[in-house]
């Protein structure tokens, strides 16, 4: 199925995050439920978390994952269990979080991925080849994870809603020592221990890398955004607009998440406090 754009993406930076890692989840979620509104455009939403770690519903089942978030706590990472994606992604400020939004329930996950795919391929074409795949061995691997030279620089998740679809996504763009930080997370939380129901099967930090790291350029989240938005406008119509959305909205996606879905969120002063423990 081809995606025919009826109307120009609005393109939405909602900036850096330091509070509740929830808090850019619940953005992305207040944009979906808008996508109900007559006549909805379709929307990319930017956005960027210092330090936390977005684990997936598979960590839940980790041995010692109380010990492994309070740990990485004192280390200033905070945490949130997300709805979307299968296992752990270290976030930090530089790391380009994406979603796309599309008022369209009808679209195939295939279609959807290969359309994105096509964005960033666009997007990126300037720091090499996007490659798209499972990079074995890498945190959170799946089959729409894309990668510069086989090494890992970011992967994809999408899901549907009543009003539409939505994939999020993040992308490495400065270096950090992420593949050794998830080495760390599952070793202190018991990955090996685990005999099934892993959320990962192994981790090999070394899969894992950033488009600064691979291509020995200096390359920043805000340069990354501008090639993004200029290269994608030669492709598919954008526009530029303030991040905005309702506050009714606002207050009826943290509902959702928060109580219906039983997301938790914690900063790292509140994962490193003595008397912190995981919701029962």
């Amino acid at each position: 199925m081809s995606i025919v754009l009826t109307q120009p993406f609005r393109w939405m930076d909602s900036g850096i995050y330091t509070h509740s890692p929830l808090e850019p989840l619940i953005r992305d979620e207040a944009l979906t439920a808008s996508l109900r509104e007559a006549n909805a455009a379709p929307v990319i939403h930017l956005w960027v978390y210092d330090r936390a770690l977005y684990l997936g519903r598979r960590d839940a089942k980790l041995p010692h994952l109380e010990h492994a978030l309070r740990l990485f706590g004192t280390k200033g990472f905070g945490c949130v269990l997300r709805s979307s994606g299968g296992a752990c992604v270290p976030l930090d400020a530089g790391v380009l979080n994406l979603a796309c939004l599309l008022p369209d329930t009808s679209l195939s996950i295939d279609s959807f991925f290969s359309f994105v795919s096509q964005l960033l391929g666009v997007g990126l074409q300037q720091y090499g080849t996007i490659e798209f795949g499972e990079v074995t061995g890498s945190y959170c691997a799946g089959d729409y994870d894309f990668a510069l030279g086989g090494i890992k620089i970011g992967g994809m998740a999408q899901r549907r809603t009543r009003y539409g679809s939505i994939l999020q996504l993040c992308i490495n763009v400065e270096e950090s020592p992420r593949g050794e930080w998830m080495e760390d997370f599952y070793r202190e939380a018991g990955l090996e221990e685990m005999e099934s129901h892993k959320p990962i099967p192994y981790i090999d930090g070394k899969t894992a890398g950033s488009i600064a790291g691979l291509t020995g350029r200096e390359v920043s989240v805000a340069h990354v955004k501008e090639q993004l938005m200029s290269a994608i406008a030669k492709h598919w119509p954008v526009q530029s607009v303030p991040f905005s959305v309702p506050a009714d909205l606002l207050q009826e996606s943290t509902q959702h998440l928060s109580q219906r879905l039983n997301l938790f969120a914690y900063t790292a002063e509140e994962l490193a406090k003595p008397d912190w423990h995981l919701p029962e």
